[in-house]
């Protein structure tokens, strides 16, 4: 009897013999189906999506907003550092160091202590100094300044840098209103920096006029948590508008709505700030707790219907889309299983063209030898299973200065590899795979995986014992079977492409003029040194100096000759440094030591040597140079901030004290 031919699937499951209006009825149904699923799972992903989404943007809002804060803090401080250390300031020093300091704030303000008996005379000599008819004043009734009334003392303004056009409330004293003096009161008694609640503030446009006042004590001495009333000499101020605080150069405003409380307000639900922009129905709502001085603020995020409609759901486009898909799928079942028969010839047809194709395919492998000779720029190196080389081209005996009869049947690809690195990488195979793979396999194991052909940097030995980075990529060869029959290697040159990145490497974090590594190293190094003592603990120095003059340099020599001594003084400084000291060039005249493992005095001893090099002998054309040394060491609990703070100060006293010495870290 003869045998029931095995019938062929449609796709490996529908039979031929099926209807084509089943086949296509029953995916429109299963395509239906998966729609609705689908559109169900795209809406739950829509709303965690759109949850991250409002979390990325009110997580931005609260850093920024939390950095702007610290920054007025910050640079408030540095003001009274200023003053800390300056025996006396006059107005031009006062701005001239304020100007810079005015980003996001409206005005910086210093408002000496001054007693009933020395009112008369502080106010002669601001006249004498300038303002005329300056007189300490305070506010009257309608919120204009009037002459003050007695009091036992007064902190009247005296200097002042503001942004604002209107006239400066020179005069005014801040002790004369009871929120400003309840604010002065505290800091006076806690010695440190205080904030007031939102008040009128004198002498701004009415759009910024609503704010904060941020007040510093300036102490005698510095002396903080003092209680007496004469060691404070004085306070300055930071005049902070609210609107252009929680506005400007923020992005999304239109996005989200923000709500600002003051928790140390006697009515906390009182907002002290309320975005424009009104926020939507939804279930969307972060907060977090700021910090400004001794005050805390609650800053509540919710999104607006902007954010929302920018937004918005696919559900309608997954199931339209998905509905579509499953027409389009039904349509192509049923014109495939009408065409069966038709394939099937079709199949038929071009089996025999194939077979004829093969055996021109046979009869052109002599022209594919002769093709790959041809290749002289790549090297194409065919091995059999045992990694024995059977095909080495002409590109190959080029880059490795073998001829053909030296390799072909004598060595092995892993001959023309260095050793270590395949046993290196046989090792990191091993601990992938979970077993042994030894050096001569370890070419081969990821090439005789189908999913896995990847190119890697290998390094080959020359028949001259130099050495070449080449990119190699690994395949398996097959026979008409499908059965390996050997591997395919695809070499190209790359040492000239790496020495080249090498370069490039070098160049990021070196200075171009001086040699020395540049900013940026610094910054790496200083952070990964500062993690290893704060983690581990140990010692950490920075030596920071600042060339005594330099412009004088520039301007009387030109800046070739500023460059020339700049390139000098880094030669020098570099020659006397210990081999884990890294010496950079942070910009301008300015540069700096890191030395790990080293305390503030042995820093000190080092910067003394480098202090008497420089001095030592004059530079060609330029004469002797000097610079200002500061000396500072890294402290139990100390960020990098205020290590930096620290050696800036000491290189400032340095100047101060009349330059051209280093001043040690303060213990």
């Amino acid at each position: 009897m003869p045998s029931n031919p095995v019938r062929r699937k449609i796709l490996g499951f529908i039979s031929e013999q099926a209807s084509p209006w089943v086949v296509a009825l029953t995916a429109l149904v299963l395509g239906a189906v998966l729609t609705i699923i689908l559109a169900l799972a795209n809406y739950e992903l829509y709303k965690r999506q759109l949850i991250q989404r409002f979390g990325l943007l009110a997580n931005e809002h609260f850093s920024r907003i939390q950095e702007r804060l610290d920054g007025q803090a910050y640079r408030l401080d540095s003001l009274r550092r200023f003053f800390v250390f300056s025996d006396q300031i006059s107005r031009a020093e006062f701005n001239g160091f304020a100007a810079p300091l005015l980003t996001g704030t409206q005005a910086y303000s210093w408002a000496p202590r001054v007693v009933e008996s020395e009112r008369e005379p502080f106010e002669r000599q601001a006249v004498t100094e300038g303002l005329n008819g300056f007189s300490v004043r305070e506010l009257d009734a309608a919120g204009g300044l009037q002459k003050a009334a007695q009091r036992a003392e007064y902190f009247p303004v005296l200097f002042t840098q503001s942004r604002s056009t209107l006239p400066l409330p020179l005069g005014f004293d801040i002790a004369s209103e009871q929120v400003r003096h309840q604010a002065l009161e505290r800091g006076r008694q806690l010695g440190t920096m205080v904030a007031t609640p939102r008040l009128h503030l004198v002498g701004l446009e009415p759009i910024n006029a609503t704010g904060i006042l941020l007040l510093s004590p300036v102490l005698v001495g510095d002396a903080r948590f003092s209680a007496r009333a004469e060691d404070v000499t004085g306070f300055v101020m930071a005049v902070i508008s609210l609107s252009a605080l929680m506005t400007d150069g923020l992005p999304t405003q239109e996005n989200l709505a923000v709500t600002l409380r003051d928790l140390a307000a006697p009515d906390p639900s009182e907002p002290l700030y309320q975005s424009p922009t009104a926020a939507a129905e939804s279930d969307l709502r972060v907060s977090t707790l700021l910090t400004l001085a001794d005050r805390n603020y609650l800053l509540e995020i919710r999104p607006t219907a902007i954010f929302l409609n920018s937004n918005p759901s696919q559900r309608v486009n997954v199931i339209l889309l998905g509905g579509l898909l499953s027409v389009m799928l039904s349509a192509l079942l049923y014109s495939l299983v009408g065409q069966r028969q038709r394939a099937l010839r079709l199949v038929d047809q071009r089996t025999s063209e194939l077979r004829q194709r093969e055996q021109q395919l046979r009869g052109t492998h002599g022209q594919l030898r002769n093709v790959l000779n041809a290749a002289t720029e790549v090297a194409i190196i065919a091995t059999d299973l045992n990694g024995v080389i059977s095909t080495f081209n002409v590109g190959a005996q080029k880059m490795l200065g073998y001829t053909h009869d030296e390799v072909v049947g004598r060595f092995t690809l892993r001959d023309l590899q260095v050793t270590a690195e395949l046993e290196a990488h046989a090792q990191r195979l091993s601990v992938g795979y979970g077993t042994q793979v030894s050096a001569g396999e370890a070419l081969f194991v990821e090439a005789s995986q189908e999913s896995i052909h990847q190119s890697r940097e290998w390094t080959f030995v020359r028949r001259d014992s130099s050495t070449l980075s080449v990119n190699m990529l690994v395949t398996a060869v097959r026979d008409e079977q499908g059965q390996w029959v050997g591997y395919l290697a695809v070499c190209i040159d790359i040492t000239e492409r790496k020495r080249v990145e090498e370069e490039l490497r070098r160049l990021a974090v070196t200075d171009s003029l001086t040699g020395a590594f540049n900013r940026r190293y610094f910054q790496e190094r200083f952070a990964v040194e500062l993690g290893r003592v704060q983690g581990n603990g140990g010692e950490l120095s920075v030596i920071m100096l600042d060339v005594d003059h330099f412009k004088r340099i520039n301007d009387q020599l030109g800046h070739a000759m500023g460059d020339w001594a700049l390139q000098a003084i880094s030669q020098r400084i570099s020659l006397r440094l210990r081999s884990n000291d890294v010496f950079c060039r942070l910009g301008g005249e300015e540069f700096m030591v890191l030395c790990p493992g080293t305390d503030a005095v042995q820093a000190y001893q080092l910067a003394l040597d480098l202090w008497r090099e420089l001095r030592s002998q004059p530079v060609d054309g330029v004469g002797v140079i000097t610079a200002s040394f500061g000396v500072a060491g890294w402290r139990e609990g100390e960020g990098d901030d205020a290590l930096l703070l620290r050696v800036d100060s000491r290189v400032y006293a340095a100047k101060q004290a009349g330059r051209d010495r280093v001043e040690p870290d303060l213990l």
